[in-house]
């Protein structure tokens, strides 16, 4: 890809000029005070205390990788450089109005990459050539293959956004001398390869100077396609989440409880450290996707828990009694004490409808009555054995974690989602 790139870049800079012009004339030119008198370790002004305004137009071809752990990225692009040399003017012989020679016959504002994190080499190779035109316009083509650093923000991975930057600067030139800027408002997309791992959102230009020096910022904003993360991350740690309530759910006799909410526990760890591998070592920002993940694992740890413990509850001794205020609660979660209430209410509205037509003794109805309601009030929390606490403790912490999981979830995938 990269050698089919290189091959992209020279063939632009050789279509790049149309010429009309003979041997020749071009024989005359070289011959001429112009070209002869012409040294190119002069810089190219006639008054050497004017300023130079370079104009610079960035293509980009392709991102070639993001590194979110080192905070950098990889992009093939080149750029369109014009400046006027006052001392490459000449009269239009015949039809000779541009030349196009080496790069190393001319002088050339020095373009560094300044935030490159591989070198801080001046761009262009002898092969290039420069464009030259009987007005003094000069046009350089060169392409860029490089690797800068870029600040990585990774709070809603991986439905993340990044700003990457490639910075121009004359190397060696204060601004009194080259300024740089450009025509365009935006990076030039139009010979831009698609990325399967990025979008380009929007891009910027910026032009500015720091410590007298001119700058020239190319800006690339990226959105990340979070397809591959949604299907081979975040939709397993969902359902695993989910599974993960379930372990109250299998039968205490199996023996498989405590094994189950293990396994979820280490299955979390492993995500966790899947995700942790492919984000940068900073806790500021830390990912969403991080304290979710954290959560997650929490949970399951506090899951093994109260698996442990209820495991206990199932193997108590069946002769010892269950404490009165266990059998209040399990009687209240299991709604014992609403179906007796309920029942006494309906009896109550029973016997005042029959009041009109009973001639029954009052007195001995009452005695009757008292008895029963003493017999009745403790019925609720008869025949409630740990079995039967067992139970209502599974069922209570199902619920609970079912409920804790969607919560959880809720609270941090959808601000992960609606990030962009």
């Amino acid at each position: 890809m990269k050698a089919y790139i290189t091959y992209f870049v020279i063939f632009m800079t050789f279509v790049a000029c149309v010429y009309g012009q003979t041997p020749q004339d071009f024989k005359d030119w070289m011959a001429s005070d112009t070209w002869s008198t012409y040294n190119k370790k002069i810089f190219p002004r006639s008054d050497q205390t004017e300023n130079i305004t370079v104009d610079v137009k960035f293509y980009l071809i392709a991102i070639t990788d993001f590194d979110e752990l080192g905070g950098q990225m990889e992009s093939v692009g080149y750029i369109v450089v014009k400046w006027t040399n006052d001392f490459l003017t000449w009269n239009t012989p015949a039809n000779l109005t541009q030349v196009l020679l080496p790069q190393e016959n001319f002088w050339l504002p020095s373009m560094v990459v300044s935030n490159s994190v591989q070198s801080l080499n001046e761009q262009g190779h002898k092969s290039y050539r420069v464009k030259v035109k009987n007005t003094g316009e000069c046009e350089w083509i060169v392409g860029v293959v490089s690797r800068t650093a870029c600040p990585v923000d990774v709070s809603y991975y991986p439905f993340d956004k990044q700003e990457c930057e490639v910075i121009f600067n004359p190397w060696g030139y204060n601004d009194n001398q080259i300024s740089l800027m450009s025509s365009e408002t935006e990076v030039d997309l139009s010979h831009y390869m698609g990325n399967v791992e990025w979008d380009i959102t929007s891009t910027a230009i910026e032009s500015k100077s720091i410590s007298s020096s001119s700058y020239l910022k190319f800006k690339i904003n990226i959105s990340r396609i979070p397809g591959f993360f949604l299907v081979n991350m975040v939709v397993p740690i969902l359902i695993l989440g989910l599974l993960n309530g379930l372990v109250f759910l299998l039968p205490a006799d199996s023996g498989e409880r405590v094994g189950f909410a293990i396994t979820a526990f280490l299955t979390f760890a492993v995500f966790l450290t899947m995700v942790s591998e492919n984000l940068p070592k900073a806790a500021q920002p830390m990912s969403l996707l991080c304290y979710f993940l954290t959560l997650m694992l929490v949970m399951s740890a506090i899951s093994t828990l109260i698996t442990i413990m209820t495991m206990r509850v199932y193997h108590q001794d069946a002769d010892s009694d269950v404490p009165k205020w266990l059998r209040h609660v399990v009687s209240f979660i299991t709604c014992r004490k609403c179906k007796k209430w309920c029942k006494r209410k309906k009896k109550r509205n029973r016997d005042n409808d029959d009041s009109d037509d009973s001639s029954d003794d009052e007195e001995d109805e009452l005695d009757e009555a008292k008895t029963e309601k003493k017999e009745d009030v403790f019925d609720d929390l008869k025949g409630i054995s740990w079995k039967n606490v067992g139970v209502m403790l599974d069922m209570f912490f199902f619920m609970l974690f079912i409920i804790g999981t969607v919560v959880i979830s809720v609270f941090f995938l959808i601000p992960l989602a609606t990030s962009s």
